[in-house]
């Protein structure tokens, strides 16, 4: 088999990145891992047993955005080849919560020699593809195939004495190590994640007592939120109900209010549970029809309101989300007709609402 033909700046560059020991042998072109790792190397085998990398490579993404055919093929780029040594095996395993966090394993015939660990990788799913690729390629040639000399550049033997001693001279000073060779090429560092994130909120509503008796609205908003955890919401809603038979006549009521809601809950995976608190303020409209003198009333509306909210990511940038809150009246508006009949609004009531969020700016997968 070839040996690695990944820089090997790029080898110190994701050496750095992990926090793993990489240990640099006399010639630049060849690394090995702890001495652990490489007392547990197997013998060499034949290049015609080799088995394929996609076959080698199990991948278990959890909570990240890994993708085994994705990979396989960033790590037969880096290695510029597309079999390993068939005892040989690569297991990489996501978090199921933090999807910046996973390890991988080299195995050989089940025995781990080498681990790394990323935690946490690149915010970019590209970067990450190409960071735990690179990882892998060096661990594969550093820790198995180079330690047992598969692949690795031949040494030349020096050349022979000569028979009469050579001239005395000064030996020229031993050159510096190249630049090259410990700066590394690629920036593997993650680009800072943004603390705040915007997030525009659209959903349906289905009333109880908002108001009387059952009604039907809409709401819109936008969640300022801080590392997916606490979020401060701004909206309006408008709902409305069929018109009420009263004295005579019919009373058509309709809701128009500002919400402002502080809402707090974690991140596990792709789902996001919240409760939130907050208030409810604006207007209660009723129109009467039906009546000897038909007539439009305007009274205010202040409700308190508890609610319980999950998010369900279905893309980087849209999620899923349903709730359901309970509302406290403060202020009840009560209409009158001149007959002398009344329609108060009830102390409780509940709205029930779905829709989409979308992510503005900062995607649901960079929380933390």
């Amino acid at each position: 088999m070839g040996g690695a033909r990944a820089p090997w700046s790029a080898a110190l560059a994701v050496a750095a990145w992990l926090g793993g020991p990489v240990l640099a042998s006399a010639e630049p072109g060849v690394a090995s891992a702890e001495p652990e790792a490489a007392s547990a190397a197997p013998e060499a085998a034949p290049d015609d047993d080799a088995a394929a990398i996609a076959d080698a490579l199990s991948v278990d993404p959890g909570a990240t955005c890994l993708e085994h055919d994705r990979l396989s093929e960033q790590v037969v780029t880096w290695l510029g080849r597309d079999a390993l040594d068939p005892r040989l095996t690569v297991v990489v395993e996501g978090d199921p919560t933090e999807v910046r966090t996973l390890r991988f394993t080299l195995r050989d015939r089940g025995v781990v020699i080498a681990e790394r660990a990323f935690d946490p990788g690149p915010s970019s799913c590209d970067d990450l593809h190409a960071v735990v690729a690179l990882a892998i390629a060096l661990a594969v040639d550093a820790t198995v195939l180079e330690s047992v000399g598969i692949g690795a550049t031949a040494v030349p033997s020096p050349p022979p004495a000569p028979s009469e001693p050579p001239p005395t001279f000064e030996p020229d000073p031993a050159p510096e190590p190249a630049a090259a060779l410990v700066q590394p090429l690629l920036d593997l560092d993650p680009p800072p994640v943004p603390a705040w994130g915007l997030r525009l909120d659209a959903r349906g509503l289905l009333g109880i007592n908002t108001p009387p008796t059952v009604a039907g609205g809409a709401m819109v908003g936008l969640d300022a939120s801080w590392r997916e955890r606490v979020d401060l919401h701004l909206g309006a809603m408008a709902t409305t109900a069929a018109p009420r038979s009263i004295g005579g006549g019919t009373l058509a009521v309709t809701l128009l209010a500002a919400r402002l809601d502080v809402c707090g809950g974690p991140q596990l995976g792709r789902v996001r549970p919240r409760g939130c608190l907050g208030t409810r303020a604006g207007n209660a409209m009723a129109q009467g029809r039906g009546f000897e003198q038909n007539g439009r009333a305007v009274l205010p509306w202040l409700a308190m309101a508890a609610r319980g909210d999950v998010r369900v990511t279905l893309h980087r940038r849209v999620a899923l989300g349903l709730g359901l809150e309970g509302l406290v009246n403060v202020v009840q508006p009560v209409f009158y007709t001149l007959q002398g009949a009344q329609e108060p609004m009830p102390r409780f009531g509940a709205l029930l609402h779905g829709g989409v969020v979308i992510a503005i700016g900062k995607p649901f997968d960079e929380g933390r």
